[in-house]
């Protein structure tokens, strides 16, 4: 009986409770349900599956065709990777070094005419070609080079055609950059610069004085030596 009463002379309260709960629960429902539409609403905006709105991206056809450009971008780059292969393969044939020397053998004729020419490719294998004008007519020689050398007597002109095709070959040029270094950074390493010149400076004054101590020991001690020897 005590406990019916008690219930029954708090049911107003009670029925606040449960009812303010109710309303808690109902908000909480519609907020939830309100997230829901409009994150559904973004979805179908970023899928471009909303039937409403045509001029919506669909981003899942766009990773789709990324994919495929991907993948056929892939298959272009193995292909040109092949081909520029075989072009430095074909590439180590060609002519890539040429020297040539102008000269004058005769007295008599001026002009430096007479030229040594050296075509050679990558592995300084080509020919050199030696071409000797006179007043009698025009002369021209070709001998075989293999690996820089020849199995035919060369002339000193021919000699030196080659030499310099073989020092004018391909290098590739390097870039450096110079990076800037911030101003913390370069304050902080002329700190440093500054401290280690004290130490060095500090360091050589010290050994400085320790030589002067010790002439100073030195003559003190030849004095004395020398008073004592007076003395006696």
């Amino acid at each position: 009986m005590p406990e019916t009463g008690f219930f029954a002379q708090n049911l107003d309260l009670w029925m606040s409770v449960i009812l303010t709960l109710l309303v808690v629960l109902i908000g909480l429902s519609v907020y939830g349900l309100y997230c829901h539409k409009k994150l559904k609403a973004r979805y179908e905006r970023f899928m471009g599956i909303n039937k409403k709105r045509k001029n919506d991206v669909n981003m899942e056809k766009l990773l789709i065709d990324c994919v495929a450009k991907a993948e056929s971008i892939e298959g272009k780059y193995s292909k040109l990777l092949e081909i520029v292969e075989d072009m430095q393969k074909n590439m180590q044939f060609c002519v890539q070094k040429v020297g040539i020397v102008r000269y004058n053998p005769f007295e008599e004729m001026g002009g430096n005419l007479c030229f040594a020419v050296a075509l050679l490719d990558a592995e300084n294998t080509g020919i050199v070609i030696n071409g000797i004008h006179s007043r009698t007519g025009t002369f021209t020689y070709a001998k075989p080079v293999e690996l820089g050398v020849s199995t035919y007597i060369l002339s000193k002109e021919e000699q030196e055609a080659i030499d310099k095709a073989k020092n004018s070959a391909y290098q590739a040029v390097k870039k450096t950059l110079t990076v800037k270094e911030p101003a913390k950074t370069l304050r902080a390493k002329k700190r440093r610069e500054a401290e280690q010149a004290r130490k060095e400076k500090l360091e050589i004054y010290k050994n400085a004085a320790a030589r002067s101590r010790r002439r100073k020991t030195v003559k003190s001690a030849k004095k004395t030596v020398d008073k004592n020897g007076q003395r006696s």
